[in-house]
């Protein structure tokens, strides 16, 4: 019977380890991933202006709620340019292979940027461009994205799709419009519908770097990286420099498991942003998966010098030590993070487990307890529980072995 039951627990206490290693696994991860989209985000979620003045929502591809029309009315002016760069100024069809633009190019400026139109004389009238649309139409085309973000949001997409496709008739030209439509395209699973309406997003707006990014993004995930890469290296042309262009690029790098391209790209990143503490972050996610301890410790050290009260760098640079197998350097990382946001559940998981590992099992208990009562319904607070009745039985086992002993 005893036999039996010590079986049973150090059954028990395997499954718990391994449990706790996949959970570190996949959470490491999400990590990685987190920081990429962070700084990805705002320049994705940039306003457009339209030709009527007026800014529409914008609609990411994993994101699908719309902006209230009434949203910060007050912003400033800049929030709502494009992003300029060396596009190809013309209307014709873009290839992949496609190039930003060169110096020289008819009609162009340094480096392939589009020369300023020139303000109509004192007094004139400003006439609409040849082939655009007049303001009736525009004013149409934008009712109907209006329409349009309304059956987004009720989870409608081909109604949705039939009124941007109404709307570009009136808008050939709204880029705005052409964007929602391969969001929404992608939703349908319409793969080769949602790249069209790419490649007419570039057509309507040819110095919109934000175009080519996620043209880029979309043929990669359908396994198109040669293009893919083409339209990469247009969007980094277009960027000059622009930090958070070089983490919008290694995410797309790792996307196509392009492990040491992502590297220079996160590298170029911290270089270009030093105090940038999501960029530390996420290079020194890159040298952890990697392998790279050092490195990894490194950048989490800089990163909680740039933010000493962020519990943040106290657990990656915790977790680089458990990968080392430095549990003791571990656990001081952790007590550091709790010590600064004590209802942190990620910090107070990792403490109690690096503390039972260590042998304090009463402290891995009141710190189980703690995540417990903070989220009792959350998958930490159910493995907090696990965790508590693993011990529980491990406690029984050993009562029952120390009763032998004394018999």
């Amino acid at each position: 019977m005893n036999r039996l039951t010590m079986v049973s627990c150090c059954f028990a206490v395997v499954f718990a380890a391994a449990t706790l290693v996949q959970t570190y696994r996949v959470w490491q991860l999400q990590t990685e991933a987190a920081s990429l989209r962070a700084a990805a985000a705002a320049p994705q979620k940039d306003a457009r202006k339209t030709a009527a003045g007026k800014r529409t929502a914008a609609l990411d591809d994993d994101s699908w709620t719309p902006i209230a029309d009434n949203a910060k009315k007050g912003k400033a002016a800049s929030d709502a340019k494009s992003d300029k760069g060396g596009a190809n100024g013309t209307k014709t069809a873009l290839s992949p292979g496609a190039n930003a633009g060169t110096p020289g190019e008819t009609g162009k400026g340094p480096a392939g940027a589009p020369k300023s139109a020139k303000a109509p004389a004192s007094g004139a009238e400003a006439k609409p461009a040849p082939g655009a649309a007049s303001q009736e139409q525009v004013a149409r085309s934008q009712e109907m994205i209006k329409s349009a973000q309304e059956y987004v949001k009720t989870g409608n997409f081909t109604q949705a799709r039939e009124k941007l496709q109404q709307g570009l008739k009136e808008d050939p030209q709204n880029a705005d419009a052409w964007r929602q439509l391969a969001s929404v395209d992608r939703q349908l699973g319409n793969s080769q519908e949602e790249l069209d309406a790419y490649q007419k997003w570039m057509e309507a707006a040819p110095d919109d770097r934000m175009a080519r990014y996620m043209a880029s993004e979309a043929f990669a995930r359908n396994g198109m990286d040669s293009q893919a890469l083409q339209y990469l290296s247009d969007f980094q042309q277009m960027s000059n420099s622009d930090p958070n262009s070089y983490a919008m690029t290694a995410g797309i790098y790792q996307q196509m498991n392009m492990t040491a391209e992502q590297g220079d790209a996160l590298r170029q990143w911290t270089g270009a942003a030093p105090n940038s503490p999501d960029a530390h972050r996420a290079l020194g996610s890159y040298y952890q998966r990697t392998g790279q301890v050092d490195q990894a410790i490194a950048q989490y050290q800089t990163m909680a010098q740039l933010e000493p009260n962020n519990p943040a760098p106290y657990v990656e640079l915790g977790n680089t030590y458990l990968q080392t197998n430095q549990p003791d350097a571990a656990l001081q990382q952790f007590q550091t993070a709790v010590s600064i946001r004590p209802n942190n559940v990620e910090a107070l998981s990792r403490l109690a487990s690096t503390e039972r590992q260590l042998g304090d099992v009463q402290s891995a208990m009141v710190n189980f307890q703690h995540i417990i009562e903070l989220e009792p319904g959350s998958p930490a607070g159910q493995q907090a529980a696990t965790s508590i009745q693993s011990i529980q039985q491990q406690q029984v086992v050993q009562a029952q072995q120390q009763a032998t002993q004394r018999r």
